[in-house]
C-alpha cells in the first residue's frame, strides 16, 4: 500500500505543509527538519507522484498525442520525433489512435481534455475540425496539427513539402520517358491537391499536357486501413488505367495507396519497371523489400514529430504571447529503387 504524505510528516514529527515544502523545495527550511522529512521518506520508502505535484501546479506535463491510424507506421515515426522533443522539456505524450474513425477522434480529444493535458498534437481523420470550436471553448489549451492540413479551426501545423515533392518525383519519371502517366490516391484532401498540384507542375516545366483521364482520387477525404486498401479503390483504379492501355507510369499518392497498385500489378504478373514504372509519395519499409523495390518521394515523419514537439511546448510556455499561427514545412527526398 503506497505511503501518504502524512505517514510522513508524523514520522518526521512535522507538518505536511513542511514535508511539502521539503519535497518541492518551494520554503526554506532549517537543515535540521529538512534532515528529519529526508530521513522519513527514507525509511518509509515515499514515493513522490510527479503527475499529482503537476497536477496541483496546474499542468499535468503530458500532450495528447490523436493519430488518424496508428496502423500506419508513418504516425508511428511522427510518435517517436514528437515524445523525444517534448522529453527534453519533461513532457510526455498521450497516445490516442481514432482508427480512421472521425467520431472516435472526438470521443479521444474530449477524454484527453477531460484528463487535464497540457496540449493538443492531432493528425485528424478528416479535414473538417469544426468541432474543436465547440470542444475547447472551456480549455485553454493550444494545438498542433500535424500531415493533414484541417479547416474549421486555425492552429499552428506541421506539413510536409507537398508540392515539391510530388514535383520531384513526377519530374524524374518525365525524364525517364515517361509521357503518359497515372496518379492515384485513395484520398481527396487539401494534401491530395498540392500533390496533384506537383504532378501539374511538372508536366508544365516539361510542355506537356495534362491528361484528367489520368488522375484518379479517392470519394472523399477520409483515408481506408491498409486492409480496405488491399484490393480497394487503389487496386481498382490501376486496374482502370492499366486496361486503359495507354500509360507507361503510375504514381501513387501516398503510401497506402501504394498497397492496392503494387498488389494489383503483382497479381495481374505486370512487369515492374519494364512494363510499368512506380512510384509513390510516402517512403515505407516494406518498399525496400519487394521484387523489384519500390521509389518513393520520402517524407520525414521523425522531423514532423520533433517541430511540433517544439511548437506545442512553446505555446505552453508561452499562454499568453498572441502569436499567429504558423505553418511549418519540412522537406522530402527522392529514394530511388528499381520500380523506375
Amino acid at each position: 500500500m503506497a505511503v501518504s504524505i502524512k505517514e510522513v510528516a508524523k514520522l518526521a514529527g512535522v507538518s505536511v505543509a513542511t514535508v511539502s515544502n521539503v519535497l518541492n523545495n518551494t520554503k526554506n527550511v532549517r537543515e535540521e527538519t529538512k534532515k528529519k522529512v529526508e530521513t522519513a521518506v527514507r525509511q518509509l520508502n515515499y514515493q513522490i507522484n510527479p503527475l499529482a505535484r503537476n497536477f496541483r501546479k496546474g499542468q499535468s506535463k503530458i500532450v495528447g498525442f490523436v493519430v488518424s491510424d496508428l496502423s500506419n507506421y508513418f504516425f508511428q515515426y511522427i510518435a517517436i520525433g514528437l515524445e523525444r522533443s517534448l522529453a527534453a522539456y519533461g513532457y510526455r505524450i498521450a497516445l490516442m489512435d481514432c482508427k480512421e474513425r472521425k467520431e472516435l477522434e472526438i470521443e479521444n480529444v474530449k477524454d484527453l481534455l477531460a484528463s487535464s493535458v497540457d496540449g493538443l498534437v492531432i493528425a485528424t481523420t478528416g479535414e473538417d475540425c469544426c468541432y474543436l470550436q465547440l470542444v475547447l471553448e472551456n480549455h485553454d489549451v493550444p494545438v498542433v496539427f500535424v500531415d493533414r492540413k484541417p479547416f474549421g479551426y486555425k492552429s499552428d501545423m506541421v506539413l510536409s513539402l507537398n508540392t515539391e515533392g510530388a514535383y520531384l518525383g513526377v519530374k524524374y519519371l518525365i525524364q525517364k520517358g515517361h509521357k503518359k502517366i497515372g496518379f492515384l490516391t485513395s484520398r481527396n484532401d487539401s494534401t491530395m491537391a498540392e500533390r496533384i498540384e506537383g504532378y501539374r507542375q511538372a508536366h508544365l516545366e516539361a510542355g506537356l499536357k495534362v491528361n484528367e483521364n489520368y488522375i484518379k482520387t479517392g470519394d472523399n477525404a477520409v483515408s481506408l486501413s491498409q486492409s480496405q486498401l488491399l484490393h480497394g479503390i487503389s487496386y481498382t483504379q490501376t486496374k482502370e488505367l492499366v486496361e486503359g492501355g495507354e500509360v507507361t507510369a503510375i504514381f501513387a499518392g501516398n503510401n497506402l495507396s501504394s498497397i492496392g497498385v503494387y498488389n494489383y500489378l503483382r497479381e495481374a504478373n505486370i512487369k515492374v519497371p519494364e512494363e510499368m514504372a512506380f512510384m509513390t509519395f510516402d517512403d515505407s519499409f516494406w518498399l525496400s523489400m519487394t521484387t523489384p523495390s519500390i521509389s518513393a518521394v520520402e517524407q520525414d515523419p521523425d522531423m514532423i514529430g520533433s517541430v511540433a514537439g517544439q511548437l506545442i511546448y512553446e505555446r505552453i510556455a508561452e499562454k499568453d504571447a498572441q502569436q499567429p499561427d504558423r505553418v511549418v514545412r519540412i522537406p522530402t527526398r527522392l529514394v530511388l529503387r528499381h520500380s523506375v
